[in-house]
């Protein structure tokens, strides 16, 4: 009976050893990288900034507490932060002697999660300039949050002519949708009698089961490194995706031409618009917009690694069209902007700009960030 046994799990294991090894040795590309980013674990940011410093109301955060300080760890990187005395990130520039403020608003890319307070783009072109650029980027806001905090603070800040918006590609267009679902569940904001706006399972639906036991397993020493483990979880996750929950990185949800869920982000993105320009007529300020690329509008062989893994076809993906509908919609709306995603994408070190998984700019892709906005950023605002 021992023998038998031992023979039956021998049967049974035997296979799934070869295989293991198989993929370890010709294993897709899709399957190399997502071993290396399990290899970096989970952020830690994300669940250590319930104890930043920061200033909410009941709906958003939109400012930090003037004068503190904290870290930021993740397996990637460690930084500290300092929080100027008008709740902004400091930029550890001395000289503040301009006639010119101009704040900066935007999410993480823009606060400069991963880098030190004098290496985030803000930093680097107010050092090089004789306006003074304020960073106001707080993680988790996207446009939504960045124009309460202008209609909030703009007299604290000194009722400044000018503001810069940054879009980052990668999540803004999903940030904006989720946070009008969200509001319209509660009864906030009204979009008008033409609004067909989906809901969608991505946002609308947690995956409790899913997502348990995607933690557990790369949380656990032994199954986390598995290759075979890695490969069943992409064929479950693919079976998920037909199902339309649409489970995948937000920026291949907006790259995406058999979907519609970009066209109804742009719904969100028109309302907002409008809503910005009312407050821009109301405060008689100017504004523009700085558009940040995702590191897999830049880096094709991530992109095309990333599309296997989702199951995309090539065909159904257009790199470019969230910039093409986003500065269109900025035209349309008589918008200043500069889309540095034809500078970063011309870099002979794409890899290097972006961290692996954490997914934001690195100190290089802040300095490359910074030299390609700076010149056409300062005649947006100085017209």
């Amino acid at each position: 009976m021992v023998l038998a046994v031992f023979l039956i799990l021998f049967g049974l294991l035997a296979p799934l050893l070869v295989f293991e090894g198989l993929l370890r040795v010709i294993g897709p590309a899709w399957l190399d990288l997502r071993m290396r980013e399990i290899a970096l674990n989970d952020n830690v940011y994300l669940d250590t900034d319930e104890d930043w410093p920061v200033e909410c109301s009941e709906l958003d955060c939109y400012m930090f507490a003037p004068n503190s300080e904290f870290q930021v760890v993740t397996q990637e990187y460690s930084h500290g932060v300092i929080i100027d005395q008008n709740g902004n990130r400091s930029n550890r520039n001395l000289d503040n002697d301009h006639s010119t403020v101009v704040p900066i608003l935007g999410d993480s890319f823009t606060f400069g999660l991963g880098v030190e307070d004098n290496e985030t783009f803000v930093s680097l072109i107010d050092k090089l300039s004789s306006i003074r650029y304020m960073n106001l980027g707080i993680p988790g806001n996207s446009l939504t949050q960045h124009i309460d905090i202008v209609e909030r603070r703009h007299i604290s800040l000194g009722s400044p002519s000018n503001y810069v918006f940054v879009f980052f590609l990668g999540n803004d267009f999903q940030n904006i949708l989720e946070s009008h679902i969200i509001s319209s569940e509660k009864d906030i904001v009204d979009m008008g009698e033409d609004s067909d706006i989906n809901y969608y399972p991505t946002i609308t639906n947690k995956f409790n089961i899913l997502s348990s036991l995607n933690e557990y397993v790369i949380q656990d020493a032994f199954l986390g490194k598995l290759y075979v483990v890695q490969w069943v979880r992409h064929k479950l996750l693919m079976i998920v995706n037909q199902s339309s929950a649409d489970l995948m990185d937000p920026i291949f949800l907006v790259m995406r031409k058999d979907k519609h869920y970009l066209t109804d982000a742009k719904q969100v993105l028109d309302h907002e618009l409008n809503r910005l320009n009312q407050l821009a007529s109301k405060l008689k300020f100017e504004y523009g917009f700085v558009i940040i690329p995702d590191r897999h509008q830049v880096n094709r062989d991530l992109l095309l690694a990333r599309s296997q893994y989702y199951g995309i076809r090539e065909e159904q993906i257009e790199v470019d069209l969230p910039n093409s509908v986003l500065a269109a919609t900025l035209e349309s709306n008589d918008v200043p902007y500069v889309d540095i995603t034809p500078c970063m994408a011309d870099q002979e070190n794409i890899v290097s700009l972006y961290y692996l998984r954490d997914n934001h700019l690195t100190v290089n892709g802040h300095r490359v960030a910074a030299r390609c906005m700076k010149n056409a950023l300062e005649e947006i605002v100085r017209q």
